[in-house]
């Protein structure tokens, strides 16, 4: 099993559903650049927008919420 971080798993979701930043970050309710900080780890979402994330991301939120657990230990 590959461990990404959540800014590169975030990153590898979108980029798999054909998905712009932009695009991403209207689904979640954040600005582009919000989305941009988060794929480049200098930031880690909210707990709300790891859900959103998620469910724009077409994902579990578990995963994500693992992936941002993994980052913090």
């Amino acid at each position: 099993m590959q461990y990404l971080t959540l800014g590169s798993r975030i990153k590898s979701e979108r980029e798999r559903l054909e998905m712009s930043r932009a695009e991403l970050a209207r689904l979640v309710g954040v600005a582009g650049s919000q989305v941009t900080r988060w794929e480049a780890g200098e930031y880690k979402p909210s707990t709300q927008a790891l859900v959103n994330l998620a469910r724009a991301l077409d994902m579990d939120p578990l995963e994500l919420m693992a992936a941002a657990c993994a980052d913090a230990s």
